[in-house]
């Protein structure tokens, strides 16, 4: 297995926390939001993103690769320990990390003590946390936007939980994606896990062959003028996102980053001439 730089300093933290005596998943998450948060290891590489979850902060990609070094027998079969191969593994790639690691985690003897010290000083990774009692705090409705170009899964669910949406509406035509956590299916059950409802409206969308050439900024006000003149025989799907966004945190999602060259900023266009504020996440 050829590892990434993230993958050898996700090895070499779970061969630290062994010296330690500590074998826990658990551990090994919030030891690498640690790295990335206080320890500057995502400025020097692609890094994991975290978002708020039933144990704190949390990375869909750590678990995977966590899965990975499992398969290819560098750690255990309950991804917590690693393995003499996991070891000849570091051996060969070297662990040009290892002293940063050993600082992060010299205060810490215990899982107990880092869950503790990261749930005191990020609050805002534990407010979807079974672990501790949650106040029910209801927030403001309000409309957003979001695109996920760009992001990964935990960096786009951690902007849906950093910002309280209650209700994510795609308003894709087809909810399919190449990266695959973005498909219907499996978008809508990551977001059932954090509590967030999901609705699709395709009748909002714009067909694939229309979407085709489009290169200059020219031919995206060409494809949204044609759009615009859609919109008032779509009308019962806008007002039912407006009532819905008058009692809740919605957020409206296509692929596009940027919402100018995206059909859902011309939905939000319509919702802000109606003296809604509408934000772009």
């Amino acid at each position: 297995m050829r590892l990434f730089n993230r993958q050898k300093v996700l090895l070499n933290t779970i061969e630290e926390l062994n010296e330690k005596n500590i074998n826990s998943r658990r551990a090994i998450v919030k030891s690498m939001f640690l790295l990335k948060e206080e320890h500057g290891i995502a400025e020097e590489m692609p890094f994991y993103h975290f978002f708020a979850y039933k144990q704190g902060p949390f990375s869909h990609l750590c678990f995977d690769d966590l899965r990975k070094l499992r398969d290819n027998n560098l750690i255990d079969d309950e991804e917590t320990t690693i393995t003499s191969q996991g070891r000849e593994a570091l051996n060969e790639v070297g662990r040009k990390h290892n002293q940063i690691i050993k600082t992060m985690l010299s205060t810490f003897p215990d899982e107990k003590k880092i869950t503790d010290y990261v749930y005191q000083k990020y609050p805002e990774y534990t407010v979807k946390s079974e672990l501790i009692e949650q106040k029910l705090m209801k927030s403001l409705p309000g409309f957003f936007t979001i695109g996920y170009e760009g992001k990964d899964i935990d960096q786009f669910l951690n902007a849906l939980v950093g910002n309280k949406i209650e209700l994510l509406i795609d308003v894709r035509r087809n909810p399919f994606s190449m990266n695959f956590a973005y498909i219907k299916d499996a978008l809508q059950k990551k977001l059932k896990n954090l509590g967030i409802d999901y609705l699709h409206i395709p009748e909002l969308g714009i067909e694939s062959e229309e979407r085709k050439n489009l290169n200059t900024k020219a031919d995206y006000e060409e494809l949204f003028a044609k759009y615009r003149q859609t919109l008032p025989l779509k009308e019962v799907y806008i007002t039912r996102i407006i009532e819905l966004g008058t009692t809740k945190r919605i957020a409206l999602l296509c692929f596009e980053a940027d919402c100018n060259f995206c059909h859902r900023g011309e939905v939000a266009k319509v919702i802000k001439s109606r003296k809604h504020e509408v934000i772009n996440l």
